[in-house]
Order: structure tokens, then C-alpha cells, then sequence
């Protein structure tokens, strides 16, 4: 209310002095005039500036604490996304955004746009013309990040000042970050069946006249425990010694499953990273797939962790699941869902007449018909689904509602054959079509957090790509730069 009573007395007061028609009343306010206008034009085009320069600031923080953290993690630099010349190579890193979770940048000087920032109409040209490049240097063991754009003044051009340039710079050490959110992560992984198989599928080789394996092929299962056995050493070394009370800040624990949660190989959420590495080493690739129940021990294990980080330390965590699998739940059964425009229907139908011809005896039936059955009654349109499907995915949106961030990673499901490596007990391959991928796709999509967090690993690389990808985020979300 302030504000707008100012407001109407500096609009009074002009409106005093340009109706006043003595000369000195007039050439005052005719100078005046401009001296203010000029004042806030100049106030406006310094305060885009100044918004500007603020969120440059917070990309190059962000960036450079991305690196260190990277570099600090694994002990290198990211590899390369981009040629010498910075051409794209194709593959993960075609996408600036995607190898390894973080650039490197060293080759090519990248845009803001490019990186998923976004800036305001107040810079000229938007995020597109926000440059931002990044300096790895081992010798100081530091990242060093410069971000730098234009804005394009209004009232300024009038004095030939066409744009404001901006910059912002941000230097981290491989070292120096400290933790300021705690944090829960769970993992949630497939120890089915075939997890035995290879990560890539076969090629048909023209000189052979064969179907052959492709070059590092692995089964997938030794994949698994590698790189998830990398992931959670990563945390470890960034959570550091945990045994004082001040400085548990971290909780982990695993679930791993086929038809059901393999309570053997799983640990329960705690304060030791190390209990969880010590598990991944004893998955073992068996039995069929069912995602349901491990699913719902994550929605209870992570509501409780509020309560556990609070009765430490006063705070709420960050949460965290990482669910990947390698296909479709193959068990638990069936449901039905009522959908519009299937051309499937359930309902009841006659299974037995007596010798009159009436019927004496009614069974539920699927149908396939454009219309609504003549016959029977009680019809509904939809389809079946997968029970474990409908009940993981109602998990996963019960963790979302509740705060929980989860990662899902589908694995090895590129179309082809794949050889089991003698699971069945005998040589033989397996095929994956396009319909199996799409589904199973389409059900770790659904229950990721988000587009951004659903992640594909064709083959082992890029399971390592996505577990590095996955870290590289967490570790940004509770890790900040030391003062």
C-alpha cells in the first residue's frame, strides 16, 4: 500500500508541473523530465544486467563443482563427448548433456542452451548466445569454469552502448567440497534370469555364415556388480569415515530381486556404504522377474528415513532410488484394465445349457469385438496388464508423492538375439523384439521421476555411463563448495 501511495503522489506532482504553463515551470520540467527518464532507463537496463550476471554466477558454481566432484570421484577427466574439433562422435555423446553426465568441455566452447540452462529475454539472443567453457587443471587440481553473454540495453543505445557484456567465473578444487543436504540411496536391481545373458546381441557374420558374438561381450549380471559396485565406492569416498555421530550424513541400502526380493543379497537401509558394496559381490543371475515387491520394501524403507535423519541430525534427506532392470516382469500374474478403445472385452458368457437351450451356467471370458458383446452380460472394454507392473508402478508414484527421486536404467535391450551363455542349460540365444523393448521401456519410463531420469544402457559401457551419470547428479544435489 506503500508503495502505491508513493506512487500516486509522484504522479500528482507530475501532473502539477505539466499542467503549470509558466516558462520556468515548463523548461524545469521539460529537463527534469528527461534526467528521470533517463534514470530509470538506465536503472532498468543495470538491474538485466545484474540478473544477468547472477545466473551466470550459479551455472559456473554449479558446472565447476559438477567437475571436481567428477574428477575427484573417478580420478579423471569426463571423456571426451565431442571430437578434437568439436564434431559430434554419434552415440551417447552426441548429446551434450548425456556422456557421462557431464561434458567435457576442454575440446569446445559450448552454450548455455546446449548444457539445459535457460536465460530471461534479457540476454540478447537467450541461452543460445551464452557461452560457456571449462578448464581442467591436474597440476592445481582444479576446475576452472568461464560463462559469458551480452545483454541488449534499451535506454543505454541512445549513448552508443549497443550491448552490456557479462561474465561470471567459478573455480573448484578436486578436494575441497563439504556436504550441506544429507542424503538416503537405495538401489534396486535385477538378479533375474537373464541378467546371465550377454549385454550385446549377436551379428550375423557374412564369411562365417553365422550368427557370432560381438567383440567385449559380457554377460550382463558381471556388468551389474561392476559398475554398481563403482557407484556405491564413488559415495563411499565422498561420504567418508561415518563413524562419528557428526558426520553420518549418508544412508545406503540395496534390494535385489528375480520373482521376489532375494532377502540374502539385500541389505537394509544404514549408515555404512560399505555393507551395501559388500552385498553386490554375491548377485547371481536366476529365476524369473518380479519387481513388485522390492519395489514396495523401497516405498517402506524410504518413508521412513526422514524419521532416521532427523533423530540424527535435525534434517530431512535428500532420497534416492535407482531401479534397473534388463525386461519385463515375466511373473504374478495378470490384471484387468478398463480402457476405451481396445476392441477387448471381459465379461460373462454362457458355459453350459441345459437341453432347452437356456443357459445354466456362466464363466468370465476375454472377447475380441469392435462393439460390446450381444451375448453374456457384464461386459467392460480395456486389457490385461501385468500385475507386477500395475503394483510397481503404483510403488514408484507412492516414493514420487513422497519426494524420492527415482533413477531407472533398462538394460540391454536393444532388438537382436543374445546368447544365454548356456543358462538353460544348453547353448542357445534369446530374442528381443521391438514390442518387448517398447514395453519394458515404456514401464521403467513411467516409473522414473521424469523424463531426464530414465535412462537406457544398450550394452555394459553404457551402464557405466548411466551409474556415472546417476552419481554425478547426487553427488551435485548434497555436495557444495567449501568456503
Amino acid at each position: 500500500m506503500q508503495a502505491v501511495f508513493e506512487f500516486e503522489k509522484l504522479r500528482d506532482l507530475l501532473r502539477h508541473f505539466r499542467k503549470n504553463e509558466d516558462g520556468n515551470i515548463a523548461l524545469t520540467f521539460a529537463i527534469s523530465s528527461v534526467a528521470v527518464m533517463g534514470c530509470m532507463g538506465a536503472a532498468m537496463d543495470f538491474s538485466t544486467l545484474s540478473n544477468a550476471e547472477s545466473r551466470s554466477q550459479a551455472i559456473a558454481d554449479q558446472i565447476a563443482l559438477n567437475a571436481a566432484i567428477f574428477v575427484k570421484t573417478y580420478g579423471r577427466q569426463p571423456r571426451p563427448a565431442v571430437g578434437t574439433e568439436g564434431g559430434s562422435t554419434g552415440g551417447a555423446g552426441s548429446n551434450p548433456s548425456s556422456d557421462e553426465g557431464y561434458l567435457d568441455k576442454s575440446f569446445k566452447t559450448y552454450s548455455a542452451d546446449e548444457l539445459g540452462y535457460e536465460f530471461k529475454g534479457w540476454v540478447d539472443g537467450g541461452a543460445e548466445n551464452v557461452d560457456v567453457s571449462i578448464t581442467y587443471d591436474d597440476a592445481n587440481g582444479e576446475a576452472r569454469v568461464l560463462v559469458k553473454g551480452k545483454t541488449k540495453p534499451t535506454f543505454l543505445q541512445v549513448l552508443g552502448h549497443q550491448n552490456l557484456n557479462f561474465e561470471a567465473e567459478a573455480t573448484a578444487k578436486y578436494s575441497e567440497y563439504d556436504f550441506y543436504d544429507p542424503a538416503s540411496v537405495l538401489m534396486v536391481l535385477d538378479n533375474s534370469g537373464s541378467m546371465a545373458f550377454d549385454d550385446k546381441p549377436k551379428y550375423f557374420d557374412l564369411t562365417t555364415g553365422d550368427w557370432e558374438d560381438q567383440p567385449n561381450t559380457e554377460p550382463r549380471i558381471d556388468a551389474l556388480i561392476r559398475h554398481s559396485t563403482n557407484f556405491y565406492t564413488a559415495l563411499e569416498k565422498v561420504a567418508g569415515d561415518q563413524t562419528a555421530t557428526n558426520k553420518k550424513i549418508l544412508r545406503t541400502g540395496m534390494l535385489s530381486y528375480n520373482t521376489g526380493t532375494l532377502s540374502a543379497r539385500s541389505v537394509a537401509m544404514n549408515w555404512s556404504v560399505r555393507s551395501s558394496l559388500n552385498s553386490l559381490n554375491n548377485m547371481v543371475a536366476s529365476g524369473g522377474t518380479n519387481s513388485a515387491p522390492s519395489l514396495s520394501t523401497a516405498r517402506s524403507w524410504m518413508s521412513g528415513e526422514n524419521k532416521k535423519h532427523q533423530n540424527m541430525h535435525g534434517q530431512d534427506p535428500l532420497k534416492f532410488v535407482i531401479f534397473m532392470s534388463d525386461g519385463l516382469n515375466t511373473s504374478g500374474g495378470s490384471t484387468w484394465i478398463k480402457e476405451d478403445g481396445t476392441g477387448q472385452w471381459y465379461g460373462l458368457r454362457c458355459t453350459k445349457t441345459n437341453k432347452r437351450g437356456w443357459c445354466r451356467q456362466y464363466g468370465y471370458d476375454t472377447v475380441e469385438s469392435d462393439t460390446k458383446p450381444g451375448f453374456g452380460y457384464g461386459w467392460e472394454e480395456g486389457k490385461w496388464g501385468s500385475t507386477a507392473d500395475i503394483s510397481s508402478i503404483a510403488d514408484c508414484n507412492a516414493m514420487k508423492e513422497d519426494e524420492v527421486t527415482i533413477y531407472t536404467i533398462g538394460f540391454a535391450l536393444s532388438e537382436g538375439r543374445y546368447d544365454t551363455n548356456g543358462y538353460f542349460g544348453y547353448e542357445t540365444d534369446e530374442q528381443i523384439d521391438t514390442e518387448t523393448r517398447d514395453k519394458a521401456y515404456s514401464f521403467l519410463s513411467q516409473c522414473a521421476s521424469s523424463p531426464e531420469t530414465f535412462l537406457t544402457a544398450e550394452n555394459a559401457s553404457e551402464l557405466e555411463e548411466a551409474f556415472e551419470r546417476i552419481g554425478s547428479d547426487i553427488q551435485t544435489e548434497i555436495i557444495r563448495l567449501s568456503n
